[in-house]
C-alpha cells in the first residue's frame, strides 16, 4: 500500500528527474534563440495553430502512448518508455501554463 509520505516521494522524484529533463531539452531545442517555446513556436510560424494547440496536440500524443504502454504486453512504443512518457507530460504541461500565462510570468528582477 502507498501511503501519503511515499506518494508525495515518488512526486518529488519524477517532478525533480522531468525538471533536469526540461533544462536539458530546451538547451537542445531553443539554441541560442533564448525562446523556450522555439520547438512549439514552429506550429504558428506554420500557420497550422497556435502554440497552446500545439502543445495540447503534443499532450493528447503523450496521453496516447500511455494508453499503448497500459494496453500491449510489451508496453514500449518504440524506444519509449512509460516513465518517459510521463516525464514529457509533466513537462509539456509547464509548457502550457507557462505559454499561457506568459505575460504573467516574471524573472526575479519583477520584469
Amino acid at each position: 500500500m502507498m501511503d501519503l509520505i511515499l506518494l508525495l516521494k515518488h512526486h518529488e522524484i519524477l517532478c525533480d528527474e522531468s525538471y533536469d529533463i526540461l533544462q536539458e531539452k530546451v538547451r537542445n531545442y531553443s539554441g541560442t534563440t533564448g525562446d523556450v517555446f522555439t520547438n512549439f513556436r514552429r506550429v504558428e510560424d506554420l500557420g497550422i495553430c497556435s502554440l497552446e494547440t500545439g502543445i495540447l496536440a503534443r499532450i493528447s500524443d503523450k496521453l496516447g502512448r500511455l494508453v499503448t504502454h497500459i494496453n500491449s504486453e510489451g508496453g514500449l512504443v518504440g524506444h519509449e518508455g512509460f516513465t518517459d512518457s510521463i516525464h514529457d507530460l509533466i513537462n509539456y504541461l509547464i509548457f502550457l501554463h507557462a505559454a499561457v500565462h506568459r505575460s504573467s510570468v516574471t524573472d526575479d528582477s519583477g520584469n
